[in-house]
């Protein structure tokens, strides 16, 4: 390790810094599942509180969703599919299904897929919902 920072002097910080998520959130395990946030944790233990509680059926992790399909563009070149993969999947005992996504920094890229995935589920019962 002395011979790389040697070696390399500024990209040290960079070798430290690894783990660390550029908004702060620190990875957290419960119940042996990773969440990326200590607040998709805590979330996580509340949805499993209204399962023992019989408000919720089912509890799906980072589902994935398809909003636009891979293609092929007018240059030949294959475009790669885009996702979107929300925190949860909820259904409920009284039937109605919600989309959670549990957020602390909205960036750019967040609020386009947000928007194309409310758009592909606007005919479907599920809900969406943003916790912060």
């Amino acid at each position: 390790m002395i011979d790389i920072r040697l070696e390399f002097g500024g990209l040290i910080d960079m070798m430290l810094r690894v783990g660390k998520n550029k908004y702060s959130a620190r990875k957290t395990t419960v119940c042996g599942h990773t969440f990326d946030s200590r607040r998709e944790a805590e979330y996580y233990l509340e949805l499993l509180d209204l399962k023992q509680r019989g408000v919720v059926i089912d509890i799906k992790l980072q589902p994935s969703y398809i909003l636009l399909d891979e293609f092929i563009d007018n240059t030949g070149r294959k475009q790669r599919q885009i996702t979107y993969t929300p925190d949860f999947f909820v259904q409920y005992a009284d039937g109605h299904f919600e989309v959670v996504e549990v957020k602390g920094m909205r960036t750019r890229d967040y609020m386009l897929r947000k928007k194309l995935f409310l758009y592909k589920m606007r005919e479907t019962s599920v809900m969406f919902r943003e916790v912060s």
